[in-house]
């Protein structure tokens, strides 16, 4: 059994809103903690500038990109369920 459970006095789909949010929020420290690591594998001179420079557009882009997925999944939600899609609610500040 999960602690996402539907409060029987929330609106249907709040429950698995709150699974989503915490998916994005944990996918957002996991790539801190990567760039983190990362910048610290460029700083230590483990790479060339060229290689560094590469590196760090790609992490980024597929940082994006996954965030942007899960994103697109609590709006998809959040629609079908006529729900608050406002990032405010769904993201760390």
């Amino acid at each position: 059994m999960t602690d996402e459970v539907e409060d029987l006095n929330e609106p249907i789909g709040t429950a698995e809103l709150r699974r989503l949010q915490n998916k994005y929020r944990k996918q957002n420290i996991a790539n801190d903690r990567a760039r983190e690591q990362i910048e610290e594998d460029i700083n230590n001179g483990r790479y060339s500038d060229e290689q560094a420079t590469e590196i760090s557009a790609s992490f980024e882009q597929s940082c994006r990109e996954i965030l942007d997925r899960i994103q697109g999944e609590i709006e998809a939600h959040c629609r079908a369920h006529n729900l608050q899609t406002s990032s405010s609610h769904w993201t760390d500040a």
